[in-house]
């Protein structure tokens, strides 16, 4: 399906008005939207960011990260999901970690019976697999390949998942640093189910339940990779600049939604015997914040995107920028979303309104890598620990 970076935009721009239209009754119910990922298998968005020799759109991160962010202003749920999925293929056709099989076999999946495809990291006790852990699903060598046995949280798109990539600890006979291993594993696999425990504060409607595997018997073939526990993620910087720009433009969006409702509010909101409201100085100065957010937001993301688009070698390093953007979009998101609610007043906190959600659905970026803490050490590491390369001499 061949389309420019242009026409995927405006069609997200579409798909968005109606997902907005779905939005509530999925959030209140916190149920998944089936349809909303049958509209976007439909239109091609499903093998958005899968590369080119297997019939997908191969759309660049920069241009890609314009599509989540008109996506998300309409629902972010749902462009939450779709970024997880699309996630795989984007990192992945940049620096391949995975058998050529499998990974055709899954592009292949998405562009001809629009499979959806995540992975299944995060375990409860584990917290961040970023944060170095070791997960305790672990995976048992059998005669003829492995038996897995763990639960997984956070596997959002779990109610239409067709194949995940878990992490799990492998059992070794000698004693050595442990070994992780991601394994393929297909969602009808016996011994694999969806535990429904997704019940949250904001983006209801991911379906980020539980996958449990008892005894999960699997060939040889689908171990993708390992390392031992320590080592360099073999998904790199690839999957650090698709996952935490992804989040940062879903963020966008939801705040883009927040500032559009206020402005609205703004322009029609007349109290009784008084002047409209968008000519009072307070309003206007939360008005004028919330652009100066969104467009500094949308900058940091863009520039980011375009260095490791580009793989610039200028300073500051592709790592350090997509480490600013991330961090800066959340916190700038948040303090836009909280100016919107702060213009509209009271009747912001209905739930008949869509502010309410925008306040909760804007936060959840918080809690994906790269985490604020860990995100400004990389920073000051850089700075402060890092060899410097000379910048003159001091007088």
């Amino acid at each position: 399906m061949t389309r420019t970076p242009e026409e995927w935009v405006a069609l997200a721009r579409e798909l968005a008005r109606r997902f907005a239209e779905r939005a509530p009754r999925h959030d209140r119910e916190g149920s998944f939207p089936f349809e909303n990922f049958e509209e976007l298998r439909a239109a091609g968005f499903l093998a958005l960011t899968v590369p080119r020799r297997y019939g997908g759109a191969e759309l660049p991160l920069p241009d890609y990260l314009r599509v989540l962010e008109e996506l998300a202003a309409g629902d972010a749920s749902t462009a939450l999901g779709l970024a997880m999925h699309l996630v795989r293929f984007g990192a992945e056709r940049e620096a391949p970690t995975i058998p050529e099989r499998w990974f055709a076999q899954l592009c292949r999946g998405a562009v001809e019976h629009g499979w959806l495809v995540n992975t299944a990291a995060t375990e409860e006790g584990l917290g961040s697999p970023a944060g170095g852990g070791i997960p305790e699903t672990h995976a048992a060598a059998t005669e003829g390949g492995w038996v897995l046995n763990g639960r997984k949280t956070f596997t959002t798109l779990a109610p239409a998942l067709r194949a995940a990539i878990v992490s799990a600890r492998i059992a070794l006979a000698d004693p050595g640093p442990p070994v992780i291993g991601n394994f393929l594993v297909f969602l009808d696999d016996p011994g694999v189910r969806i535990v429904e425990t997704w019940d949250s504060l904001g983006m209801r409607g991911t379906g980020s339940h539980d996958l449990v595997l008892e005894d999960v018997v699997l060939p040889r073939d689908r171990l993708l990779n390992q390392r031992s526990a320590g080592a360099p993620d073999p998904r790199g910087e690839a999957a650090f600049a698709w996952f935490a720009l992804g989040i940062a433009a879903v963020t966008i969006g939801v705040a883009r939604a927040a500032r559009d409702e206020a402005v609205a509010f703004a322009r029609e909101r007349v109290p009784l015997g008084q002047r409209p409201i968008r000519e009072m100085p307070g309003v206007r100065a939360r008005i004028a914040r919330i652009e100066l957010l969104l467009h500094r937001s949308r900058t940091l993301v863009c520039d980011a995107a375009r260095a490791w688009h580009t793989r610039s070698t200028e300073p500051p390093p592709v790592a350090d920028r997509v480490a600013m953007a991330k961090v800066e979009t959340l916190n700038a998101c948040i303090e836009a979303v909280d100016l919107a609610m702060r213009v509209v007043g009271g009747v912001s906190l209905l739930k008949r309104r869509p502010l309410e959600r925008y306040y909760r659905d804007v936060r959840a970026g918080l809690h994906n890598p790269p985490l604020e803490d860990r995100a400004l050490e990389q920073l000051a590491r850089r700075a402060l620990d890092e060899p410097q390369a000379p910048t003159g001499a001091v007088e």
